[in-house]
């Protein structure tokens, strides 16, 4: 948010700009979070999988087709990258998911 917009903001609600950039902060990164693992689930529903070891396998002994298997397996790794790097923040910040 550019700093001027916040000042007004901030001015107009009567709220200290840091209140108003730790909670914009809190929603962002639950919000991710919650993308993130709602895109894990879809993976999981799409191949009938519990988990990224259980897809691998099944790509690999040929029970599910290489094709888009391998790229939303590797999604799925990325997805996990970014949940981990969220939560790693999100206990930084003190924020509770």
């Amino acid at each position: 948010m550019e700093k001027s917009l916040l000042s007004k903001l901030s001015k107009e609600l009567e709220i200290p700009k840091k209140r108003i950039l730790d909670e914009s902060l809190n929603v962002f990164l639950d919000a991710e979070l919650r993308n993130a693992s709602a895109e894990i689930l879809q993976i999981k529903k799409q191949f009938n999988v519990s988990s990224l070891k259980e897809l691998k396998s099944k790509i690999e002994n040929g029970k599910i087709e290489e094709h888009p298997a391998w790229e939303q397996l590797i999604f799925w790794e990325n997805l996990n990258k970014r949940i981990k790097v969220v939560s790693d923040w999100m206990q930084k910040l003190h924020i509770s998911s």
